[in-house]
């Protein structure tokens, strides 16, 4: 079938949005499987693409949310206490102070400040840019 009346001008006037989270499959997976993002039925498919989209429009929100293993709240990024042997044993401000880290058995310690976590993400972006 013959298409006619296609303008001469077919380029996207939209701006091209970059995410770290699109350089490789595997940041994507990471992505994906750290926040249980899933794609194995409709309803979940459409959740999770609407919160890759969310990431994508806000680079600087944080991509994994932490919770505590106490009161299962979220903790906000930079806030809480994390368990520096065990790979996913972290604390809220609110748990810590009440003495939620004394049964633990390793040692808890606060996250890298503000500052300090931009530094880091700035090395590793520029490692990644030289390789």
């Amino acid at each position: 079938v013959e298409v006619k009346d296609v303008p001469v001008d077919t380029k996207d006037k939209d701006d091209i949005l970059e995410s770290e989270f699109f350089d490789t499959r595997q940041a994507f997976l990471s992505l994906c499987q750290g926040n249980h993002y899933q794609y194995d039925t409709l309803r979940r498919a459409k959740h999770s693409s609407m919160m890759v989209l969310y990431h994508l429009h806000n680079p600087t929100a944080p991509a994994f949310v932490t919770t505590c293993n106490i009161c299962y709240h979220d903790i906000e990024a930079g806030q809480g206490w994390r368990c520096e042997t065990c790979p996913d044993y972290d604390v809220c401000n609110t748990c810590y102070q009440k003495g939620g880290g004394a049964d633990h058995p390793h040692k808890l310690a606060s996250p890298p400040s503000t500052a300090e976590r931009d530094a880091q993400n700035k090395e590793a972006r520029q490692k990644r840019v030289v390789q």
